[in-house]
């Protein structure tokens, strides 16, 4: 694949659901290079990774599930977001949160645009 020939919709929703978890994991490192927490906090941005790059695949490969399965994602991780927002005690935990919150929900909105579901589905979006 020389060059990804993607509406810009498409890539941004690939950037969201792929930079997030990096982003997440990175954040991670603060509590276990300062207070020897375990390796264990990495599960879920791990998860997190790995279902937006299955996902992100799937725009790829203009798999048409791949929407579904983005739809679902997002929704999940938004939630999760969500929550910690409102149980974070650190600053810089609640204002990461608060934008992943966001972040996953713009990738929500670009899941349902019509640019993206004429990449997947062709002519007959």
């Amino acid at each position: 694949m020389k060059s990804w020939r993607a509406p810009v919709e498409v890539k941004v929703v690939a950037a969201l659901l792929i930079g997030l978890p990096v982003a997440w994991a990175l954040l991670d490192l603060i509590p276990v290079l300062s207070a020897g927490s375990s390796l264990a906090i990495y599960r879920t941005p791990a998860l997190a990774l790995i279902l937006g790059g299955v996902v992100t695949t799937g725009l790829a490969v203009k798999m048409g599930s791949a929407r579904v399965g983005g739809l679902v994602v997002t929704v999940v991780f938004a939630l999760l977001h969500a929550f910690l927002l409102l149980g974070a005690e650190l600053w810089f935990n609640k204002v990461f949160s608060g934008l992943s919150f966001f972040g996953y929900g713009y990738a929500f909105v670009l899941l349902n645009s019509m640019p993206l579901k004429r990449h997947l589905l062709g002519a007959e979006a």
